[in-house]
Formats: structure tokens, sequence, C-alpha cells
């Protein structure tokens, strides 16, 4: 891969007089960040003056974008004589105003609409969208809180579906499911991995889930006591755990909890970060939060599908640098990973 050129576009010109950028992606957050520090070149009140508060901004690396979204805050300081200046500018995508701003509909009530159409009813004057690329279920009714967020509204009609809502690098956000996309080639010690760390940590897991709760109506074993149990066989020791369901459930809905517990925890207890060179996989693509990559590191004893959860691509004088988080695929109800070789007490 070629160099990484990173320009911000701001007032209709091109910006890369900066002395070191970072730019914050992950697929568990709606809006995108960044942080940048530039040299006072042009003049401190000129410099001000561009990078204002609400200015927008665009970050390309090369000719991807990265992010599209405005100046939250401008932070000027010098020190010593002769002085050494610097501007540190830190913003977020559009999508911010979303999680920062209130739902707005003529009535609060939206009847019989998906959750990108609910989100999209009540954002109608805010510059980001939703947007999404799986078949969502209609929601027969929905009625927005006073003074609820926008992000707030849609994330949690998301979460009962199984989505997520990540910020996307044109500032809108998708409502999308982890692991439906993947990376070219793999990340592999040896070879590409610059550094990394990885936590095997088992302390959130359990020998088996409980969940047990009750139908509002209704006579009977099935309605009075619903329970359901799963038994996470990686776990030796005797540890369960009981999920008490407080909303309306029956045997079907508290087994698929019981199991979704199982695989979070399970997927949640084995993460890693890991840095390489450039922002791109073998085949050119941008590192994508919510895509899957081939981990292999013999290390820290990871050989397996690994969920890219964050990115941060970073640049100063010493070069690009993207530094991955990665998580086990079933921390957002993601498949157990095919060819999994990874610890001894991960394998089934």
């Amino acid at each position: 891969m070629g160099p990484e050129i990173i320009t911000i576009v701001v007032g209709g010109a091109r910006w890369s007089a900066f002395e070191k950028i970072n730019v914050h992606a992950a697929f568990n957050e709606a809006a995108r960040s960044f942080s940048f520090e530039v040299a006072a070149e042009m003049g401190s009140s000129a410099t001000n003056r561009l990078f204002a508060k609400g200015t927008p901004v665009k970050i390309y690396t090369n000719a991807d974008l990265l992010l599209d979204g405005q100046v939250d805050k401008r932070q000027p300081q010098f020190e010593g004589d002769p002085p050494k200046a610097s501007i540190t500018v830190t913003g977020r995508s559009k999508s911010a105003d979303l999680i920062d701003g209130s739902a707005e509909h003529e009535t609060g009530s939206i009847k019989s609409k998906t959750p990108d159409q609910i989100g999209n009813e009540v954002c109608k004057k805010y510059a980001a969208k939703f947007r999404t690329d799986q078949q969502l279920d209609k929601v027969e009714k929905y009625q927005v809180t006073p003074g609820e967020s926008v992000f707030r509204c849609v994330e949690k009609l998301a979460r009962q579906q199984g989505m997520t809502l990540a910020g996307r690098p044109d500032g809108d956000v998708d409502i999308t499911k982890a692991g439906s996309k993947r990376h070219a080639g793999g990340l592999i010690e040896g070879v590409n991995i610059k550094g990394g760390s990885a936590d095997h940590d088992g302390s959130n897991q359990h020998s088996e889930y409980i969940v047990r709760g009750q139908r509002p109506s209704g006579h009977g074993e099935d309605n009075l006591e619903v329970e359901a149990r799963e038994k996470d066989e990686t776990v030796k020791r005797h540890r369960p755990v009981v999920i008490v369901q407080d909303e309306d459930t029956d045997k079907k809905r508290a087994k698929k909890r019981a199991k979704n517990r199982k695989e979070r925890a399970a997927g949640d207890a084995l993460k890693a970060t890991i840095r390489v060179q450039g922002f791109r996989d073998e085949g050119g693509t941008v590192w994508t939060p919510g895509w899957l990559i081939w981990t292999e590191s013999p290390f820290l004893d990871i050989a397996q599908d690994m969920l890219i959860e964050s990115v941060d691509f970073d640049q100063d004088d010493g070069g690009s640098i993207a530094t991955l988080g990665l998580t086990d695929p079933r921390s957002y109800g993601g498949e157990d990973s095919k060819g999994n070789k990874s610890g001894e007490e991960w394998k089934r």
C-alpha cells in the first residue's frame, strides 16, 4: 500500500499543516470523533477563526472520507520563550446532534414503522439521518417520550432487534448487524502486526444462565413459572447466575435471552488491541468497525475471526498507524468463529 495522506477540508480549502491527528470510529458509537493539533503558521487570529466552534469539517485519508462533522472545541496554548504555540481542535461527526438533540414530532405517536423510519421521522430538521442494510421489523406503535434524544429513541428499538447504531464516515448513522462484512487478508503476527495486547478474561462468565419470569395473565406453570437454562461448558466451576425477566415473557423468549446472555459473556471474555501500519486491509479497504478480520497471534493466544469494535487512525511525523480494538464476534450477537484455535478455554 502507498502512503496515507490525511487532509482536513475546512472553509473550502484543504488543510494539512497539522502536527498530529486522530480519528476515532467505533461500532458501538453513533458518532465518530476527531482531534488534531495545528501550528499557527498563518497567524493565531486567522487559525483560530478558521477552526471556530461549529465550523464544518471533513477529514479524508487519500480519497476516502473518514469523517464529516464539525468542530466542538478549540484549545489554543503557548509556553516558553521563544513561545511554542499550537491549537488543539476536537469535534465529532454530524450524528453527534442526534445523540445530543431531542426527538421532534408533531403528535409524538408513530405507528407501523421500522426503527430507521421512526428515527428519520423524529429528526427531519437534523443534518444527519439513519440508514440500514438490514431487514428491520416494523414497530406497531411508538410513543415519543418528551425530552428523549433522537439516539435514545432509535437505539432501544434497534437493540430489541439485535442491531447496533454505528456512525458512518458521511455523518449518518447505520442501523446494522455485526459481522455482516469481512475484511480482506488477516492480522498475522510476524507479517503485519506491529504490536498488540489481549484480554482473556472469564470473570464475567457463568456455568449456567437461568432466566426466570412470568406472564401478566394466565394460569398454570407455563405462565406463572417461566424458566429457561443455558449452560456454558467452558466454565468448569459451579457458578450460576439468575436473570429475572421483568417484562412479559414466555419460555421461548426466556430461552433466547439465556442463550444471548451466555454468548455475549463468552464474546466479551476475549478482546485484543492490535496496531498495524497504514489504514487499510490487503484489498485496500479502510479498516471499518463492525467488520470481521481473521486474527492470528501465537503470543496473544488468538487464532480466529475477530470483530473490529473500534479503530483509531493516527498520523504524525512517525507515519500512519491504525489501532484496532477487537472482540470475539459473539459480543455483538455474531456467530462463534469458524476455525477458532484460540486458547483451550475458548474451545467447545
